[in-house]
């Protein structure tokens, strides 16, 4: 998928072809963002804000006009997501711009089928444990969130704090203190996730 895949249905035969789709995309996006594979499965084109001085993605449950149109793990899971940096200088934005002229009410990595109520990751979910299994890369847990354990652990690394990983990933304060005062800005979210650096 990453080095070269034979083509775009063929993606775990090894080739030439160097396509940057869904599937190439959505394991990317989740190691630069620690996404849940159900919030990345669901997100819409209307969702990504390129021009604002910190780009960013809304995971949300409504779409545009207010209607409830997705689901989240919990009210901490809505967020507004800064982009890292590399995602927008791997193409993102040109990706989420070609989808939205083809498709624009669809979902933007609709590649992947959802599940059912509490399993909305369920393609995502299935497409990477089978790649993983065909490349001798999987263990049991081993499938998407994966990337999200990787994120966080890279952050720690860092020294990024915990409270400054939770307003990235969506996680419940641990604190009362923790639950006042809203979500964090934009711009402390950003600094917090151009410390992760897979080297």
């Amino acid at each position: 998928l990453y080095a070269g895949h034979l083509s775009s249905r063929r993606l775990g035969m090894p080739g030439t072809c160097r396509r940057r789709g869904a599937h190439w995309w959505a394991g990317v996006m989740m190691l630069l963002s620690g996404l849940r594979a159900s919030e990345l499965s669901q997100l819409l084109p209307a969702d990504f804000v390129f021009d604002d001085p910190v780009p960013h993605v809304k995971i949300r449950r409504t779409d545009e006009a207010g209607e409830k149109v997705k689901s989240t793990k919990n009210l901490s899971s809505v967020r507004d997501l800064p982009l890292h940096p590399a995602l927008l200088e791997l193409g993102l934005r040109e990706f989420v711009t070609v989808r939205a002229k083809r498709h624009p009410k669809e979902r933007l990595f609709h590649e992947f089928r959802l599940g059912t109520q509490g399993k909305l990751s369920d393609g995502m979910s299935k497409f990477w444990s089978g790649y993983l299994k065909k490349f001798d890369l999987w263990k049991p847990g081993r499938s998407t969130h994966v990337w999200r354990h990787t994120l966080i652990a890279g952050l720690r690394a860092n020294g990024v704090m915990d409270q400054d990983i939770a307003a990235l990933v969506g996680h419940t304060p641990g604190t009362m203190t923790g639950q006042y005062g809203g979500d964090q800005p934009l711009s402390r979210k950003m600094h917090t996730l151009v410390r992760l650096d897979y080297g």
